[in-house]
């Protein structure tokens, strides 16, 4: 399935505005989402073993998860919406895979997460800035990354579980927000007419078997230990979400 060469670059952060703009997907396997990264991959090796040495099997997989699910959604997502600025293909796919890939490293329990200066912070900014000095070391010297990206991959994380209710988000921050709520809550919790507009369910099911998740329920654990250290973080203030967290990560349907 062809993608369009330019795709909104700012959506409605709302759910329900969001998904009033999109298209029931169709099934997309992992072949052909696979096609559609280019050399993203290997153009940022290093990002992908900062990960790899900061982060969990379980939490990389979730990561990588919502990296294809992006991808999955871009097939649906608002392109060419008049009076809305674009931004390309290659670069919303370079944006979303270093957004997702990073998007929890801040609840790393290595030692250079637990002993970085802004470990109190809640996990999102905490790991947003551990991402922005990464992305910034490794990338600007090279001119690889520029500052608008940057700022752009890091917003996104900072603010990846925060549900906004009116307002606009850049679309990696979007893709990043609706991948990992799919992700940690499974279809069921989302309001009517929205997350089955996002993801086909057997394109999900395909990535899952590609990258499973096992583990999320001792990932739910150490999100549980965090909040309690943290009791002021982010996810602090989403109504319900360990309850939440714990029937989906225990569901046998998700």
């Amino acid at each position: 399935m062809a993608l369009p060469e330019t795709f909104d670059a700012f959506v409605p952060t709302n759910f329900a505005d969001f998904f009033a703009r999109v298209d029931i997907p169709t099934h997309i396997g992992l072949t052909e989402l696979r096609e559609l990264e280019g050399d993203v991959v290997n153009s940022f090796v290093i990002s992908y073993k900062y990960a790899e040495k900061l982060c969990s099997q379980t939490i990389l997989d979730h990561s990588l998860r919502c990296y294809y699910f992006s991808l999955a959604m871009l097939h649906n997502f608002p392109s060419n919406t008049p009076s809305v600025p674009q931004i390309s293909r290659g670069e919303l796919i370079k944006r979303v895979y270093l957004t997702c890939l990073l998007h929890d490293v801040g609840i790393s329990s290595h030692e250079i997460a637990t002993t970085h200066p802004a470990h109190d912070m809640t996990f999102e900014f905490h790991g947003g800035i551990m991402v922005y000095e990464h992305l910034r070391a490794e990338y600007i010297p090279s001119l690889q990354l520029n500052d608008s990206q940057i700022a752009d991959i890091t917003q996104s994380i900072m603010l990846h579980d925060v549900p906004f209710q009116t307002g606009m988000s850049s679309a990696a921050g979007m893709l990043v927000h609706i991948s990992a709520f799919i992700d940690i809550f499974g279809y069921d919790t989302a309001p009517p007419n929205t997350i089955e507009r996002a993801l086909h369910r057997d394109t999900k099911r395909e990535i899952e078997k590609a990258f499973p998740r096992d583990g999320m329920t001792l990932f739910g654990v150490q999100v549980e230990e965090m909040m309690k250290a943290k009791p002021n973080c982010l996810l602090g203030h989403l109504p319900n979400f360990l309850e939440q967290f714990e029937k989906a990560t225990t569901s046998t349907v998700h």
